[in-house]
């Protein structure tokens, strides 16, 4: 609650409409930009089933899209989500995969990079999160 009166109030503690205004204008592009990503994947599997692509294709079709939406969100001042930033760099990996038609599967070496990762992040002793509990 405190955190949000600092955002939304001027120096004097009174209620600042034009942060507040600032503020919901890019929550309004963020939904839109939202929308026109998850409109533009209906689209481009619509194409990519009816055209029959390879699924390296299609995987790197999303994935131009997930990460295209996101630089747009950078480019327009929106904060980049980074969840959809990995996701996106996933797909553009499993498609170049397909692409490239490399023998090992694709699946447990992500699952092990993941395992590793969290491992890093959450469990190493010099992790900043391995004291909170």
């Amino acid at each position: 609650m405190r955190n949000m009166m600092n955002w939304c109030c001027g120096p004097d503690g009174r209620p600042d409409f034009d942060k507040m205004t600032r503020y919901m204008a890019r929550h309004d592009r963020a939904s839109k930009f939202d929308a026109a990503g998850w409109a533009l994947f209906l689209i481009w599997v619509g194409i990519a089933w009816l055209a029959e692509v390879s699924l390296a294709v299609g995987l790197l079709g999303v994935a131009a899209i997930t990460l295209g939406m996101q630089a747009i969100r950078k480019i327009s001042g929106v904060r980049v989500e980074g969840f959809w930033v990995l996701v996106g760099l996933g797909f553009a990996v499993a498609g170049s995969w397909q692409w490239f038609d490399i023998g090992k599967p694709f699946a447990p070496i992500v699952l092990i990079a993941i395992g590793v990762a969290l491992f890093v992040w959450r469990v190493w002793p010099w992790s900043r999160h391995s004291d909170e509990r």
